[in-house]
């Protein structure tokens, strides 16, 4: 309980025939508890009350300082009397109660688990096309599946069975050539003596060549021997790059025969024959 503490002012008493003020030099008076003060006679001052510890600090931390010492207790009112003794002074309030310490966080755990799983590689880009090759140059003609009855169809031995009627031919590059040939102008090739070329009837054959020069080439497969008729014939134009032309036919008849090549609107350009091939097919 807290005291209000006042002091008393002039509080006077009559002996004999004077006034005497007498002020009571630090006399307290409790005047909010209503303490009684002592009358006739000498009475002793209550003590002071402790001073209250101070206050516990909700977060468990020590009580702020100690607590305020007890105020000094007042003197006994004046009586007739002797005055009474002061007081004593009020023991000293013991320190606020030191609350616990909080405790400490708990730390964190460490993470676990495995490690996060390798990113998925990314997809190879596509290889660029590659660029397109040149054309091969055209083949020989091809020796089907028999023996070529050609003789030196590829003009490997010059001009041997070979010869130009209506005009001037010779072996150049491997192949045999008349320059500006006419209409009327014709190569012809020839079975060695002795060694006739025979087609039989009903036999299917593959004949190919290499032609070169301008205008169309006419190729007669025919008889040897008069009247020297057609056993197959067929027109092909030509460039002045080497081409493969290739003709299947079937003679209706067996024949002694041979071969002549024509040549229409070649004007002024050399013409070439060359790997001359036929088979049994």
């Amino acid at each position: 309980m807290r005291h209000r503490v006042v002091l008393t002012v002039n509080r006077a008493l009559r002996i004999g025939r004077g006034s005497l003020s007498l002020v009571a030099a630090g006399g307290l008076a409790l005047v909010a508890c209503s303490h009684p003060g002592g009358r006739g006679g000498p009475v002793t001052g209550n003590a002071g009350t402790t001073g209250t510890g101070g206050d516990i600090s909700p977060a468990g931390s020590a009580g702020t300082g100690s607590g305020a010492a007890g105020t000094t207790g007042a003197g006994g009112d004046v009586g007739p009397g002797a005055a009474g003794t002061s007081g004593n002074a009020g023991t000293t309030g013991s320190a606020g109660n030191s609350g616990p310490g909080a405790a400490g966080t708990t730390g964190a755990a460490g993470n676990s688990g495995p490690g996060a799983a390798g990113t998925t590689g990314a997809a190879g880009t596509t290889g660029n096309a590659g660029t397109s090759g040149a054309a091969g140059t055209t083949g020989a003609g091809g020796s089907g599946s028999g023996t070529n009855l050609i003789a030196n169809g590829d003009l490997s031995s010059g001009a041997t069975n070979w010869h130009t009627e209506g005009g001037t031919g010779n072996v150049n590059n491997g192949a045999y050539c008349v320059g500006s040939p006419s209409s009327a102008t014709l190569v012809g090739w020839d079975a060695p003596a002795g060694m006739p070329l025979m087609l039989m009837g009903g036999t299917p054959y593959r004949i190919s060549y290499q032609a070169s020069g301008a205008g169309t080439v006419h190729l007669k497969v025919g008889q040897a021997a008069s009247p020297f008729n057609a056993i197959h014939e067929s027109d092909h134009g030509i460039s002045s790059s080497p081409q493969t032309f290739t003709d299947n036919f079937t003679p209706t008849a067996s024949n002694n025969a041979g071969l002549a090549f024509y040549f229409m609107n070649a004007g002024t350009s050399t013409v070439c024959i060359d790997n001359v091939t036929l088979v049994a097919n």
